[in-house]
């Protein structure tokens, strides 16, 4: 018994709370007010029991002593003797004291993990969040698109970069109806995108960003991002900004979803200005949150899949005034088990093998292939795995 207890005194000592504990002076000081106030109460007690009916029992005693130590003084029990009323003026002293010290340390404590979080160096513990890792001249644009094309409460989004807090404070204040909190630090690190719980995140944005000095290689540094996250997780949806195109095969061996090069519509843009004046004036209508008329992806209502493409355009014109231009298909993963010959042959049985022994399903190792089909013509027909592509006004924005 004495060997049991000396390992459980020799753990506690080594322990990290231990350590914590006994080098802290503020815990120190609260551990010995604490200490100090329960041997009063237990004198008290002591010699108020055998003289004060008042002090009866183990309830009576603890109410009293709550109520005195917290200067709250309703009086229906008071101690008789002259030892007891002496020690109860120490005992509300220190009571007084340390309740002060325990409201100041909470309140230290409160105000700390504020600071901190506004610092952005406090983990973030949320789900189903975007993810914008980097900082440049674009991102205040996308965070009020995220806001513009979301037809419920937009999703929380968490800005991850090393920039000035107060940039990035300044940038977040614009938004004060979106959940936008922020995480500093170098979005290449994994221990960074864990603050931000990208794990969790539905979806990650890696903008095109040359760091806080302006020196590095913004390409080199979304690749690295881009593997950092998905060797945490594989669900995550990754969208990058590229400013070159000779860096796009890396990025598609390493998993991306989407890849948008920058200025890669330039010369489009610039082509039709002279050949068709309005076609670019009319995209940018469509693409800036700010003008009245945008393009959505929504959910198609169960009553119009299995409609043509035709009667679809007519029933949405129609019943929420805004114009079908096309669909976007997500087919689902389909089952590598399918691809696999029906023989049991030696490359199936290896292929099997190794996927049994990473724990690891057929059915989920491939993604779903998306499509974009832009007016797919009158005779296609409406299916479940469509999205519907809409031009819609601000005032008749569609809720489905």
């Amino acid at each position: 018994m004495k060997d049991w207890f000396r390992k459980l005194v020799k753990r506690i000592k080594s322990s990290y709370r231990w350590r914590f504990v006994t080098k802290n002076r503020q815990i120190k000081w609260l551990v010995g007010l604490f200490c100090l106030i329960v041997s009063l109460i237990t004198i008290i007690a002591l010699v108020e029991i055998s003289a004060n009916d008042d002090f009866s029992s183990i309830w009576d005693i603890f109410y009293w002593a709550m109520v005195t130590i917290t200067t709250v003084g309703y009086g229906d029990f008071t101690p008789k003797t002259i030892v007891g009323r002496n020690l109860t003026v120490l005992m509300i002293i220190f009571g007084v004291v340390l309740v002060s010290f325990m409201t100041a340390t909470i309140a230290s404590v409160l105000t700390a993990t504020r600071i901190k979080e506004g610092m952005g160096l406090k983990k973030i513990e949320s789900e189903d969040h975007i993810v914008i890792c980097g900082y440049n001249f674009n991102v205040e644009n996308i965070i009020r698109s995220i806001i513009s094309s979301s037809v419920q409460p937009p999703p929380e989004v968490i800005l991850v970069n090393s920039h000035p807090e107060t940039l990035i404070n300044d940038l977040i204040e614009h938004f004060p109806e979106a959940p936008i909190r922020y995480v500093h630090g170098d979005y290449t690190q994994e221990s960074s995108l864990n603050r931000a719980s990208i794990k969790d995140a539905s979806s990650a944005i890696i903008l095109a960003d040359p760091g806080p000095d302006g020196t590095a290689k913004p390409d080199d540094r979304t690749l690295i991002a881009l593997l950092a996250i998905k060797s945490i997780s594989q669900d995550v949806r990754v969208c990058v900004e590229l400013l070159n195109d000779s860096s796009e095969i890396h990025l598609k061996r390493a998993g991306v979803d989407l890849i948008i090069i920058s200025g890669e519509f330039s010369g489009f843009l610039l082509a039709n200005a002279v050949t068709a004046p309005g076609i670019p004036q009319t995209l940018k209508e469509l693409m800036y949150v700010n003008n009245n008329s945008e393009i959505l992806r929504e959910k198609i209502p169960d009553d119009i899949v299995g409609m043509s493409f035709h009667d679809a355009v007519q029933k949405y014109l129609k019943r929420f005034g805004t114009i079908l231009v096309g669909v976007i298909t997500e087919k689902k993963s389909f089952n590598l088990e399918t691809v696999l010959s029906g023989k049991q042959d030696a490359i199936d049985d290896f292929i099997r093998r190794k996927f049994d022994e990473a724990g690891r399903n057929l059915e989920v190792e491939t993604k779903g292939l998306l499509s974009v089909n832009i007016n797919p013509g009158r005779d296609y027909h409406i299916t479940e795995d469509d999205y519907a592509v809409v031009i819609t006004s601000k005032e008749e924005k569609t809720i489905t």
